[in-house]
């Protein structure tokens, strides 16, 4: 990721999640979809492990001030959405 304020080098996961968030941008994509999509559906990772790899992007997007977000939807999954 990069911007004005600087760059960032995203681990595999990180680059997969916002490849996939940024290939549909506005739309949620549901928690599960992250799962199937990035760790595999035979994969023993849990639904909290998403949330841990949101974080780090979300610091890494705020870090580079960044204008987008990526926004939760409870019990639904994340969208890639302009911040405020």
């Amino acid at each position: 990721l990069s911007s004005p304020s600087g760059s960032f080098r995203l681990a595999n996961k990180e680059f997969q999640m916002c490849e996939l968030l940024m290939a549909n941008p506005h739309h949620v994509i549901p928690t599960e979809r992250f799962l199937e999509k990035i760790w595999g559906c035979d994969s023993d990772a849990e639904i909290t492990v998403v949330w841990v790899y949101v974080s780090y992007l979300r610091k890494k997007l705020a870090a580079l001030h960044a204008d987008i977000q990526i926004k939760a939807h409870r019990n639904a999954g994340y969208s890639l959405e302009e911040a405020p």
